[in-house]
């Protein structure tokens, strides 16, 4: 919050023609990156889960399964407009008017989702500016958001990392510790149905493909607890009734308690070092090139687990209102400033951006919250670009 107010006192000292106090002396923004999730969503799947886990009918959506929904293009377009603000203010865009050619490069996945939270996000940083948003063709396999197939990480390292992210005892041991949430779950699938549905006796494991082709995944009650997660957050975000999320069975509480389910999934899956490098090292890699030598502003358009692989190569961690710990939110994203001191010492400042969850579903045009973060291997949360650059792209051991 801290961050917005002085945001917004630079944007008014900037329109009267003034440098901010002490900027000039201390150091400029040369160039900032950012890794943004889509938008609101429904489900990928319908129906989700299966019918013996929730045999309830569903709330309907305004879009098909996976793509952006029309609140979430509206969230989209206000956080935009918030980090519009905030770009002002480092002088990565004018005050008034369109940015120069080349000024900013917005590149998106190809999946519709994706593709449409770039289309939003770029007519509302500069509306009526024409800013292109890059992709491949609509499902179209983008080889920058889709690594992991050739990555080279083998089946034993794969599962070396996924042991050591679940911890002592395995699957079961992990899904023993998160019982409170796992058992939620059943009460929001079941409701007075308990016995008939839900997760009770259901047991949790981890998949890890032997040949290195595909990602490994969790399976049984962990896994369905974390896609049950996520429903609930997309349903609330979307600004459904609230007896339209989790059947009106789903309190505030649970929304944050049933939603460590998913950044625990991508804790395992997503975030340790060689599996993140094998499915976000070109991401990885693109960061670090567009921070060193790209454009005033970048903008990449992903998904969860990219937020969640570089996240973890970086070994930073947030909060934002209404979210589990280290939940990507709906349009939230991963923002690195590359700054210059006076003395053309370089260094990188890294955020996390999320409009909170209530920010989503009421549409509230305040600016979004920033949490700073101080990647591992740096002392402040000014790093410098070198110690930044190896701890991204570095070597996976």
């Amino acid at each position: 919050m801290l961050r917005s107010l002085a945001i917004l006192l630079t944007v008014g000292v900037l329109a009267a023609g003034v440098a901010p106090v002490g900027q000039a002396d201390a150091w400029h923004v040369v160039r900032t990156v950012v890794l943004m999730r889509h938008g609101v969503r429904p489900p990928n799947s319908e129906p989700p889960l299966p019918q013996s886990i929730a045999p309830a009918p569903r709330p309907t959506w305004d879009a098909p399964p996976g793509w952006l929904t029309d609140h979430g293009a509206a969230a989209i377009r206000l956080v935009a407009a918030s980090d519009a603000r905030h770009f002002v203010a480092d002088g990565l865009l004018p005050v008034g008017g369109c940015p120069p050619a080349g000024a900013v490069r917005i590149t998106s996945d190809s999946l519709e989702r994706t593709i449409r939270t770039g289309d939003e996000y770029a007519s509302a940083l500069a509306p009526e500016c024409g800013l292109e948003n890059q992709h491949s063709p609509q499902g179209v396999a983008d080889p920058l958001f889709s690594e992991y197939r050739d990555s080279g990480v083998t089946g034993a390292t794969a599962t070396r990392a996924v042991d050591s992210a679940v911890g002592p005892g395995g699957a079961t041991a992990l899904a023993r510790r998160n019982q409170p949430a796992l058992d939620a779950v059943s009460r929001i699938l079941c409701g007075d149905r308990s016995g008939e549905c839900g997760l009770a006796g259901m047991p949790s494991g981890v998949e890890v493909d032997a040949q290195g082709t595909r990602r490994p995944r969790l399976t049984g009650a962990l896994a369905h607890g974390s896609v049950v997660a996520e429903i609930l957050t997309l349903e609330y975000a979307d600004g459904k009734p609230l007896s339209d999320v989790g059947w009106g069975r789903a309190t505030a509480e649970d929304l944050r308690n049933v939603g460590t389910l998913h950044p625990l999934e991508l804790s395992i899956i997503a975030r340790p070092r060689p599996l993140a490098l094998a499915n976000a090292g070109k991401i990885a890699t693109a960061i670090r090139d567009a921070l060193s030598d790209g454009p005033p502003l970048t903008v990449l358009v992903g998904h969860d687990t990219e937020i969640a692989n570089i996240a973890g190569l970086l070994g930073v961690h947030w909060s934002i209102p209404g979210f589990a710990d280290d939940e990507p939110a709906p349009g939230g994203a991963l923002m690195f400033d590359l700054v210059e001191d006076s003395g053309g010492n370089r260094f990188v400042r890294s955020f996390y951006r999320a409009q909170s969850l209530d920010q989503i579903r009421e549409l509230d045009p305040h600016d979004a919250v920033s949490v700073p973060l101080t990647p591992s291997g740096c002392d402040t949360e000014r790093c410098p670009f070198d110690v930044f650059a190896s701890r991204l792209t570095g070597p996976a051991d």
